[in-house]
């Protein structure tokens, strides 16, 4: 069966290496999927620097098509998704535009993407230097136009409809998540996972750190729990 990962915002095609030393053993061939401006450092920088909510929500659209034109050339049938960070509203928002889709991960990622809009700056101090910073189609930031996406008055409120993951038809074409996490994640907390996964069947959370920081989910938790979770096993209990 064919996996799929997507990496998160700064991160590169050789981020999380340990993605093919959990998965390719058990017979799944890897697919990266590179976000859109990431090819160079100034770029990204750029495109930060200038980011809008409407912005943001356009990579997370433009990178879920990327994942599903790849995956209809070279998956022809099931298939899975991972995504970290960012990386986990593409991963998300494919697995709700295709049915192929058998299982469906996400790794420090809360499902909510206006929540998690309105905790950007706390990715780290780049983030809370540049994100938004130079621009005046900003509307006045990032946080506060998703903030009003919530309640369908956002000036990006048809870029945002576009990947809205909470839409009910949209949460109900999802067929197996796990997401994994930090307790005290500032950009996806324990409570935002839970509360994305009530509304979703088939769904478990497991904050596998408590750290109180924004990271990657190391080997060790992805085969603890995300092994058994593709093998349709119980998932273990976090400690």
């Amino acid at each position: 069966m064919h996996l799929f990962y997507t990496h998160g915002l700064g991160g590169s095609l050789l981020a999380q290496p340990e993605i093919e030393e959990v998965f390719a053993p058990l017979g799944y061939s890897v697919s990266r999927i590179p976000l859109p401006y990431h090819d160079t450092i100034s770029r990204l920088l750029l495109k930060l620097a200038t980011l809008t909510f409407g912005d943001l929500c356009q990579w997370i659209d433009e990178a879920a098509n990327r994942l599903l034109d790849t995956s209809s050339r070279i998956a022809p049938q099931e298939y899975v998704v991972v995504g970290d960070s960012m990386g986990g509203f593409i991963s998300l928002v494919a697995a709700q535009r295709d049915e192929r889709v058998s299982h469906c991960i996400l790794l420090a990622c809360s499902g909510d993407i206006c929540d998690a809009a309105m905790r950007l700056q706390k990715v780290s101090f780049t983030m809370r230097l540049l994100a938004g910073r130079f621009t005046f189609k900003g509307k006045g930031g990032i946080s506060r136009q998703a903030w009003k996406a919530l309640g369908g008055r956002s000036d990006f409120q048809r870029e945002f409809e576009r990947v809205n993951t909470l839409q009910p038809e949209r949460i109900a074409r999802l067929r197996r998540l796990l997401i994994l996490g930090d307790k005290r994640d500032p950009v996806a907390p324990e409570g935002v996972c839970e509360h994305f996964a009530q509304c979703t069947r088939n769904s478990v959370v497991r904050m596998v750190y408590d750290e109180g920081r924004h990271h990657p989910i190391g080997k060790d938790a992805l085969r603890k729990y995300a092994v058994p979770f593709l093998q349709d096993y119980a998932v273990p209990t976090a400690r």
